[in-house]
């Protein structure tokens, strides 16, 4: 229990509550997550947590909102390129701030791996992404830089895929240069003559 000299309240103490949610998803996972492990970890009372959120479910969804970006606005440099760079650049600091939680949380929730936080995920980080991307797409091939017919959804969620991919099976920093690489010998491949 925090001693009263450093009792932390509203905005503070949230923010600690988040924080200890995403060190234990990294740390036991979200099927072994527990509101007391979250509550050791915050050095808060699990009564804290309670009063919030009724359940895990509902704590962790909270945290993806607050850690999640609002989704990303459409590519603007006029460059497919550059625009894909940019889109791929947004999911991957996302996977950062949230520790790689969002995409872990959906790998272990349920075996059909649909729920609340897989409807979190979905609404402000994987159809943003994938919407930011064909908008990209639909602008180059407008542009003539790519063939038209590769102006697709499906060829939209390529390199979100391999992002998404890279961070669940091999884990660690992802850095400028694995971006670029998933653009330039993935992406824009599939997407010239």
């Amino acid at each position: 229990m925090v001693t009263p000299a450093t009792r932390r309240r509203g905005g503070a103490l949230e923010a600690a509550i988040f924080d200890a949610v995403f060190a234990q998803l990294e740390a036991v996972g979200y099927r072994r997550l527990t509101m007391e492990g979250v509550a050791a970890a915050a050095r808060t009372g699990k009564a804290a947590l309670y009063r919030r959120w009724p359940s895990k479910e509902a704590l962790i969804a909270d945290a993806l909102k607050h850690a999640l970006p609002e989704p990303p606005g459409p590519p603007s440099t006029g460059q497919v390129r550059e625009d894909l760079l940019a889109t791929l650049l947004v999911l991957r600091d996302t996977l950062v701030t949230c520790r790689n939680a969002a995409f872990k949380v959906l790998k272990e929730e349920t075996e059909e791996g649909k729920g609340l936080m897989h409807d979190v995920v979905h609404q402000r980080l994987s159809q943003p992404v994938r919407e930011r991307a064909f908008e990209a797409l639909r602008q180059a091939a407008e542009r003539g830089e790519i063939r038209p017919e590769a102006a697709t959804r499906r060829i939209a969620a390529v390199g979100p895929a391999v992002v998404v991919y890279h961070s669940l099976t091999e884990g660690g920093p992802i850095d400028d240069a694995f971006l670029e690489s998933v653009v330039d010998e993935v992406l824009l491949p599939i997407l010239r003559p």
